[in-house]
């Protein structure tokens, strides 16, 4: 069965399925590698009614064979549809009132996280999305709330009268009320992956709600597992596309322009001298990798010029 969700859209009867205080969304792709400590993180949550559904984007390991050992709701895709809109799938088979969407490299550290993610956004109706407290594998801070979206300084469009002061989260962990997403259709399916939670939540403050901040919710994230082994060529690519749909949809054309030719220029520098280093040191060396990372943003930041 093949599943092509564009937009969230509620497909349940909730006179039929009691409502739940929070659906977890896992989205998939070659996660089994750290699917299931992120998964028994979730089992032993207690203090919330909660449901676990895992959206694979048609992994080529072992992920679904692990998903289907634990006790919660796989939803399969015949083909990669991408973050957002495999979220919005599982946002249209859930039946909590909050939606909590966690990384299948992430894990929870405390078994009362679920329920204390309720209280905060029962406590913060202002709240329409709120982000929980990422740590990197070393310990540290990964992303902080942002306080500008991507670019702001260099375009005219004015943000000061949105609510609150958080512009955006990182979506390894957030939390969104059902009825906003059915507002707002979910994360918009232009984009495929990167750049989707920064939309979602500038379209929240839209609406006048703010986004929140649970930093003392403390989410686990190895990162990456997805991109083991890609180049990293293909994922600057990927980022960079997603910034341009973000960047298209919310600026004008000739800010869209103008950033741009500046990603064109700063990343031709970088790449020349990485590569030259990267030429005596060897491919997989470090600078091998940022050659290959800003040749991947000149590229991109080529052919969006050349279409415009």
């Amino acid at each position: 069965m093949i599943f092509n969700s564009g937009r969230f859209s509620n497909t349940l009867s909730q006179q039929q399925f009691p409502m739940l205080d929070i659906s977890v969304i896992i989205v998939t792709y070659n996660s089994s590698r750290c699917i299931q400590a992120c998964l028994d993180s979730l089992s032993c949550q207690k203090g919330a009614s909660y449901e676990v559904i895992v959206v694979d984007n048609t992994s080529s390991d072992d992920t679904v064979l692990k998903v289907q050992r634990n006790h919660c709701l796989l939803l399969q895709n015949e083909e990669n549809i991408g973050f957002g809109r495999a979220c919005n799938l599982g946002m249209s088979r859930s039946t909590g009132r909050y939606i909590f969407l966690l990384n299948p490299d992430a894990i929870l550290t405390n078994e009362g996280d679920l329920a204390e993610v309720c209280r905060l956004m029962d406590e913060n109706l202002q709240w329409g999305l709120s982000g929980a407290k990422v740590l990197s594998s070393n310990g540290s801070l990964e992303s902080p709330p942002a306080r500008e979206y991507p670019g702001q300084k260099h375009v005219q469009r004015d943000f000061s009268k949105l609510p609150g002061s958080i512009s955006w989260v990182i979506g390894a962990a957030l939390v969104i009320r059902r009825d906003l997403c059915l507002r707002l259709g979910g994360f918009d399916p232009a984009y495929f992956l990167y750049s989707e939670e920064t939309d979602l939540c500038l379209r929240i403050r839209e609406l006048g709600y703010e986004i929140g901040w649970m930093d003392n919710i403390v989410v686990r994230h190895i990162g990456g597992e997805s991109e083991k082994g890609v180049d990293p060529f293909d994922t600057a690519c990927r980022k960079l596309r997603g910034l341009l749909t973000f960047r298209t949809k919310h600026y004008t054309a000739e800010e869209c322009g103008f950033l741009a030719n500046r990603d064109r220029r700063r990343s031709f520098l970088r790449m020349l001298t990485n590569g030259f280093i990267a030429f005596l040191r060897g491919k997989k060396s470090r600078e091998w990798e940022k050659y290959r990372t800003y040749r991947g943003v000149w590229e991109t930041s080529r052919d969006y010029l050349n279409s415009a």
